[in-house]
């Protein structure tokens, strides 16, 4: 059930997020010709072009971007407000804006799909969706109520969060098979010999020692996957968590470097707004991440 409604709208951001008419028929079910007349409709009301559409293809006008922006906002807002009201009659329902960083799934002691089925198992009428970003992001999205809760190593916290602890994760030194240190005796590896290599680094945490880290790196990464790639071709170390490894077939392409004096730890935490009143599905999704973690609060 949709309370507040806006028919223009819905349409405009469905067919901006499918990439133009053609796909975005099917996601609202109507043909195309009737897309065209509500954009038209909505290009009158507003007094101003959207978007341009022809031969040159789909793409939005410099107004567009904007209306796009706050379209989804606002959207956004009444789905939320929808949600709230329609608790009252005890079901659960609305959206489920849930934020993670990458590589979270083989994460053993964070048991996120653990949660999710746990909390699916439930009679719902919950709109579900996931996004993947760096902390930072999830930070922003979080404030800005883009996010209903995100799970990550926060290690810059904000007042406007709440914080809950939820496990460690363990992050080790790599280099690949085809670099010069993989076929090299351990006790020929020190931090001295590992310094002379360039070291591949997160965009968003920074883990290996500071003797290690260069001011000038060559390589930075948003994610895991291209972390494993380019240390993979042999022209870079870097720093992967071990359930990540040990979960793919990279355990026999990369080899750890000086086990016992290389290793760190994320601490990962559940972070939502700093509100007294959490939405329904908000509350119970918290509540299975809290238990599947075995976290006491």
């Amino acid at each position: 059930m949709k309370l507040l409604r806006n028919t223009l709208l819905e349409t405009f951001v469905a067919v901006v997020d499918c990439g133009g008419f053609t796909d975005a028929q099917f996601t609202l079910g109507i043909t195309q010709s009737a897309i065209s007349i509500r954009i038209r409709d909505l290009e009158t009301a507003l007094g101003y072009r959207v978007c341009e559409r022809g031969r040159g293809g789909f793409r939005l006008t410099e107004r567009g971007e904007i209306a796009y922006s706050k379209a989804r906002d606002i959207l956004r807002s009444a789905r939320d407000f929808d949600a709230e009201l329609l608790e009252l009659r005890d079901v659960t329902t609305g959206d489920l804006r849930i934020g993670v960083v990458d590589a979270v799934n083989t994460l053993a002691n964070l048991n996120f799909g653990k949660s999710l089925k746990r909390f699916l198992d439930r009679p719902n009428d919950v709109r579900l969706e996931i996004v993947v970003a760096s902390p930072t992001e999830l930070t922003q999205q979080l404030i800005t109520g883009e996010l209903h809760v995100a799970i990550a190593p926060f290690r810059n916290q904000v007042s406007e969060l709440t914080y809950t602890k939820l496990c460690e994760e363990e992050h080790r030194l790599y280099c690949g098979r085809d670099h010069p240190l993989f076929e090299l005796p351990n006790d020929q590896i020190d931090l001295n010999v590992i310094s002379g290599y360039q070291i591949c680094q997160r965009s968003y945490s920074m883990l290996v020692s500071p003797e290690l880290q260069s001011t000038d790196p060559k390589a930075i990464v948003a994610n895991m996957e291209a972390m494993a790639t380019l240390i993979e071709t042999g022209h870079f170390l870097g720093p992967l968590p071990v359930h990540f490894v040990e979960s793919r077939a990279q355990n026999v392409t990369l080899r750890e470097l000086a086990p016992n004096r290389l290793h760190w730890t994320s601490t990962f935490y559940l972070a939502t707004r700093s509100t007294s009143l959490l939405r329904r599905s908000v509350e119970l999704f918290v509540e299975d991440v809290v238990q599947s973690c075995g976290v006491t609060t």
